[in-house]
């Protein structure tokens, strides 16, 4: 008894230092997040700036042809054609000039309420993990969870999204280890259905033949560590749980409801993505509408996957080189870089939004907690 008190009095000044400690690290937590959020920004407005100003200096250039050809004294038939194909290039320039004026502002709108849906259905698939390994989590805190992991993306390395998906967990009593296994699950399920998408697409597209021979390889390598067997022995082994309950549920029965929850989310990021390219300013007409969904759907969904595996914040500039070579041979290399860089200037703004609505969210709903009377 006497040695229990010294101990008791050594935890307790500890305490108020600890709170300050843990306020400290979720603010400085999110100051991280949202430097690498503006870093990713400024990336892509820089790109979508510098775009347009390669299409400005070639009408300049072809302005310059045009006034030449008008001060040559003795013009002749073969100045006239070249007069003419100069004028056509202009046109094709100025039509596809990535300005507010020539973007369709609907279509945007469109792609930006979309691509917003097609964030809820991995939350479903995130809850559907945890309580195969036995947690309780409510709906708005699985979708909370999921929604906030975004804004991780863009810090390096991929902790940050595991960071603070766990940390919005934690206030359902989800604790750390299993709350990890289920994030981990939920990814490897999304980049899995993500990559057989895109492969069984690919097949058909006129891409390089070395890039469907490598969205199958990707798909299949991705698919491997989804199996139920192996994702037991996954959980096993970093859960060292000793009950076999929790991981007899991870079976066919998650496996199948894991792919629903993630072809659901992948094809709303394809219509999103279908929104955003007939959105974009380009001198050629786009193929019809179900051939560009298609097209759309494979270019986006292998884009992430290869961004994920490239463990680069993001995956900027991994994604912008995988849809500009698919769309360039797809629907012309001015609508794929432009719809490439808006995909990444669109996802980042819906990201942010509905991470910081979720913060605010769960922020309130614990100060409420605290504030009902004992």
């Amino acid at each position: 008894m006497g040695s229990s008190q010294p101990a008791r009095d050594e935890v307790e000044p500890d305490r108020p230092g600890r709170k300050v400690a843990i306020r400290v690290a979720k603010w400085s937590i999110a100051a991280i997040v949202m430097v690498g959020l503006a870093m990713a920004a400024r990336s892509a407005i820089r790109q979508w700036q510098s775009e347009r100003l390669r299409i400005g200096l070639a009408i300049v250039e072809i302005d310059r042809q045009l006034e030449q050809l008008e001060k040559a004294p003795d013009a002749n038939r073969l100045d006239a054609n070249r007069r003419r194909q100069l004028e056509i290039q202009r046109r094709s320039l100025t039509a596809s000039l990535p300005r507010l004026g020539n973007l369709r502002w609907d279509r945007i709108a469109l792609a930006l309420f979309l691509y917003a849906i097609a964030l809820v259905p991995p939350a479903m698939l995130l809850r559907s993990a945890l309580q195969s390994l036995d947690q309780r989590v409510s709906r708005s805190t699985a979708i909370a969870a999921q929604l906030i992991g975004h804004a991780g993306k863009y810090v390096p390395g991929k902790a940050m999204v595991i960071v603070l998906r766990a940390t919005a967990l934690a206030s359902d009593g989800v604790t750390a280890v299993p709350a990890t296994v289920s994030i981990f699950l939920e990814t490897f399920l999304m980049m899995a259905v993500g990559a057989s998408v895109a492969a069984l697409v690919m097949v058909w597209l006129p891409v390089p033949t070395w890039m469907a021979v490598a969205s199958i390889g990707v798909a299949l390598l991705a698919c491997l560590p989804t199996l139920p067997p192996i994702l037991r022995q996954i959980a096993k082994r970093v859960t060292k749980m000793d009950g076999l309950d929790a991981r007899s549920r991870i079976n066919w029965r998650l496996f199948a409801a894991g792919w629903g929850w993630s072809l659901l989310s992948w094809l709303l990021v394809g219509a999103s993505f279908t929104a955003l390219i007939a959105a974009m300013p380009g001198p050629n007409p786009l193929p019809p509408a179900p051939q560009l969904y298609a097209i759309a759907t494979a270019a986006i969904c292998l884009a992430v996957v290869a961004g994920f595996a490239s463990l680069i914040p993001g995956g900027a500039g991994v994604r912008e080189l995988v849809l500009t070579t698919i769309l360039g041979v797809s629907i012309g290399p001015v609508q794929g870089i432009l719809a490439a860089i808006a995909a990444r200037v669109a996802y980042i703004a819906v990201e942010s939004a509905m991470a910081g609505a979720s913060w605010i969210y769960l922020r309130h709903r614990r100060r409420r907690q605290v504030s009902v009377p004992r």
